[in-house]
């Protein structure tokens, strides 16, 4: 019996690794050993659904400014969380995402716009040694992302908190694959990437919306470098 409990959580343990590829450069103890802070970017966000008759391309760009922001302050925190009491430490800081945003802001960089500036731009804009770098692929638009002390205008809200915008989503339909992510992180020296992780989820939306985003950014932070052994 304990053979068996034994391959089944082995088995498991495969299919997990399987189902979330990442890539490590093989040369990324070289090329980071300098690394001292790195920078999480406004997430890319890319909606793929149809859009609510009750919502105007200025408040699809409010929502994706929104989630993007979300995304972002999810990421770092996840990363932050993965090092709780002493287990797996990281050997670098992570410049705080208001710091980061004020940057750009201050470099003429919304953002929107910082999704379509090369990395190694923004890397040395924020005077850090390399950047995360993402793109959140979904069908589905969030707005209530109060806990990262986000706000969106009180018409959208009103839009997407009800049910009649899914007109095309049968009423028992609450899960599906249909989150696609793609996190980088970049090398400010010379541009290439030195980690990567991508992935498929399936997004429960009887959750809240923090609820989902954190859970898939936990299952990128798992992987993410920088770990002292």
């Amino acid at each position: 019996m304990k053979f068996k409990t034994l391959l089944f959580v082995l088995a498991s343990a495969l299919i997990f690794i399987k189902c979330t590829p990442y890539y490590q450069a093989i040369d990324f103890a070289d090329k980071t050993s300098d690394h001292q802070l790195i920078a999480v970017l406004p997430f890319e966000m890319v909606y793929t659904g149809i859009k609510p008759d009750k919502l105007t391309d200025a408040d699809i760009k409010e929502i994706e400014m929104a989630e993007s922001q979300a995304f972002q302050i999810s990421f770092a925190n996840a990363v932050l969380r993965s090092t709780k009491a002493g287990k797996k430490q990281i050997r670098i800081s992570l410049q705080d995402y208001q710091t980061t945003n004020k940057l750009l802001k201050d470099n003429g960089i919304d953002v929107l716009s910082s999704w379509n500036e090369s990395p190694e731009k923004l890397a040395e804009i924020l005077n850090v040694d390399a950047v995360i770098k993402a793109r959140i692929q979904k069908h589905r638009l969030m707005s209530d992302l109060e806990s990262y002390g986000i706000s969106v205008g009180i018409h959208i809200i009103q839009v997407l908190g009800g049910n009649v915008i899914w007109p095309w989503l049968p009423a028992n339909v609450t899960k599906s694959k249909e989150i696609n992510t793609d996190y980088r992180l970049i090398n400010r020296a010379d541009g290439k990437v030195l980690w990567s992780i991508f992935f498929d989820v399936d997004a429960d939306w009887r959750q809240r919306s923090n609820e989902i985003i954190d859970n898939v950014n936990r299952r990128a932070a798992r992987k993410f470098p920088y770990r002292i052994n």
